[in-house]
């Protein structure tokens, strides 16, 4: 009897809700068979939307109880807050300055009218005291400047180039270098003020010891400046470099993560029932597991979930600062943006934000999602920003959108804001350490500039020193080395960051840690954690697989002598239609070259198969199911064409 196929619509309802009237089309193609003892057909089960085709924000009806009408304006007590702030660098240099200089004032009172003729030597106290006044008030005064200078930095320079104004973040981070420098200029600058009441007497023994030293600390502090002005121009150079493209890029998907979770929200309101169980995998992951262990034990989690709403509520009820004790002290714990940013934090949450946005915005009955239902969610007069988000979504640029792509591409989000964020954090301690080996250098040239200024006889034992210098050259000349080749490897060629899936010496590894001389890697093969100095790897090809962009396999076999030009124009054709089937267009491009590279020994042909993927092969689990499933298409191409193995 000849097989009938049926199409079996069932309707089930969705994350355990009562109300049947949110379901999922589940479509079941089964095969009637007529022998009873061969194995059931396996029912083929598809996702579809559930956004009703008349859901659109443009109606009016569909206003959202719940939508974050609040914008970030301030009240008036945050006003008055933020204007006390404002104040708060005066005010704060105020309580460190006047206290010491109210007792400095003191003695300089005394030395003034009582104890006049108070000398040390041939001068007067009094102008000591006053150019210590001077000194402490002017210690501060450069404070100010240096605070002061990044601002003059960025409107001076901002009339020649916009683009140099991200040098202002140096000055910023050199403020304290800077007033110590300017502050040292001024010390020296106003050691004459000491010998102003003795008509400008200034040939005691101490006094030209103050100004020496005081032009010493000008070149210490020159020195010191110059140390720290190069390692954060390092940091400020190495960040924009590495990691302004990937921050923009993770900005503007968020943001585009961020619209359609603001338009889901006010289709269908949070924790309703259509999104009940995936509100509680975005809100709270941690109890929302909890809660389904005990459900299917079960036990009700009422309690569990009223917990968890009753906390969001007391966090909105009590603004930011209720925010800082929820950990969420930026944002608004309602708002879009903050609930997408603690989403992608977790798996459970990433995932169940990317089902959500996705049947949000599918209608019933499909299950992709094409341009036409973006623009239908968010109404006409967002059109461009619709195809926008369409086209930041579909990255194989098949026309449509996946469930399976939605997911990988939240996922993919979230995993790359915590490798980037562990990549500089481990940058910024390979900074620190290089500042600290820096230092030390400092520290040692700043004891040869004393001496220098100070001890006469330093000149005369300059060779004795050039000695013990070249024997310490020789010491530690491959510490040296290794050293500067580690910092050129990591601050400028800079091959891979954490979370990269690079191939150094044909070994596939992950990176999971860099430190300023050696990095921790994951092997791909049994998980091995293999630690590799940097002065090694710069020796080796290092090809980063997850920098690259849509790769490319090539598949070499042996074939039959007598294979003729028809059957590999036949299993060309059969490979092509695999490729460009609808089920496989998301995961190859339509390109595919079949060649003969070989005779062998004139026994067998070789032929080359080069398959190209949309995607390169940084998720592991993704590329095997690809190739796994083009292994076993090109065995069954083989055998459609009648190509042989060889002998």
């Amino acid at each position: 009897m000849a097989s009938d196929e049926a199409i079996i619509p069932i309707e089930i309802p969705t994350y355990g809700s009562v109300d049947h009237k949110f379901k999922t089309d589940i479509t079941v193609t089964a095969t009637a068979i007529e022998s009873p003892d061969s194995p059931k057909p396996r029912p083929t089960i598809q996702l579809q939307g559930r956004r009703r085709t008349t859901s659109s924000l443009g109606q009016p009806e569909q206003a959202n109880p719940y939508s974050d009408t609040s914008d970030d304006t301030l009240t008036q007590i945050g006003n008055l807050i933020k204007k006390v702030h404002g104040f708060s660098i005066i005010t704060r240099y105020a309580l460190y300055v006047l206290p010491v200089a109210t007792l400095l004032v003191i003695p300089l009172a005394l030395f003034d009218t009582v104890y006049k003729d108070a000398r040390a030597g041939n001068i007067r106290l009094l102008g000591l005291f006053i150019w210590l006044e001077i000194v402490w008030v002017g210690l501060w005064i450069c404070k100010l400047l240096a605070k002061a200078l990044p601002l003059i930095f960025q409107a001076a320079c901002g009339l020649i180039s916009t683009g140099i104004r991200k040098y202002s973040l140096v000055l910023m981070a050199l403020e304290i270098p800077l007033s110590l420098f300017f502050a040292s200029i001024a010390n020296w600058a106003t050691v004459p003020v000491i010998c102003s009441f003795d008509h400008g007497h200034c040939g005691d023994k101490w006094v030209q010891t103050l100004h020496t030293v005081c032009l010493a600390t000008i070149a210490v502090a020159a020195v010191f400046l110059a140390e720290k002005f190069f390692v954060q121009l390092i940091s400020i150079n190495y960040h924009r470099k590495q990691y302004d493209r990937k921050i923009k890029d993770s900005k503007r998907l968020i943001s585009i993560l961020d619209i359609m979770y603001d338009a889901s929200r006010q289709l269908s309101p949070p924790f309703s029932r259509e999104f009940a169980d995936l509100d509680y995998d975005i809100f709270d992951p941690d109890t929302s597991g909890i809660k389904k262990k005990l459900g299917q034990a079960g036990i009700r989690t009422t309690v569990i979930n009223d917990i968890g709403r009753a906390r969001d509520k007391v966090t909105s009820a009590f603004g930011n600062i209720a925010s800082e004790i929820s950990g969420k002290a930026i944002f608004n714990p309602n708002s879009a943006h903050s609930i997408v940013i603690s989403a992608l934090e977790t798996r459970r949450a990433s995932k169940a934000l990317a089902r959500r946005l996705w049947l949000s915005f599918v209608p019933e009955g499909k299950d992709v999602l094409l341009v036409q239902d973006i623009r239908d969610v968010l109404g006409p007069a967002q059109a461009e920003e619709a195809d926008e988000i369409f086209n930041a979504l579909d990255k194989d640029c098949n026309g449509d959108v996946s469930l399976d792509e939605m997911i990988m591409l939240v996922m993919e989000v979230g995993q790359e804001r915590k490798n980037r964020a562990s990549s500089m954090h481990d940058i910024s301690q390979a900074i620190e350490v290089l500042d600290r080996m820096l230092v030390v250098v400092v520290f040692v040239a700043i004891a040869f500039i004393y001496a220098a200024f100070f001890s006469k006889t330093l000149a005369t034992k300059t060779a004795q020193l050039w000695s013990v210098l070249t024997g310490l050259a020789f010491a530690i000349g491959g510490t040296v080395t290794e050293f500067l080749g580690c910092c050129i490897f990591l601050f400028v060629k800079h091959p891979y960051d954490v979370g990269d899936r690079v191939d150094i010496d044909k070994t596939e590894l992950i990176v999971e840690h860099i430190s300023l001389m050696y990095s921790v890697f994951r092997r791909v093969d049994n998980d091995k954690t293999v630690q590799i100095s940097h002065i090694v790897a710069n020796g080796h090809w290092i090809e980063n697989v997850s920098r690259s962009k849509a790769m490319k396999e090539r598949i070499t076999l042996g074939v039959s002598a007598n294979t003729t030009s028809a059957e590999i124009v036949a299993l060309r054709s059969d490979l092509e239609e695999f490729v460009r089937s609808p089920e496989n267009a998301r995961d190859y491009q339509p390109g595919l070259d079949v060649e003969v590279v070989g005779v062998g020994n004139l026994s067998h042909l070789d032929l080359m198969i080069e398959i190209r993927h949309k995607s390169n092969f940084s998720n592991e689990s993704l590329r095997a199911s690809r190739r796994n499933k083009f292994m076993v298409a090109l065995l069954s191409s083989i055998k459609h064409a009648g190509i042989e193995a060889p002998a």
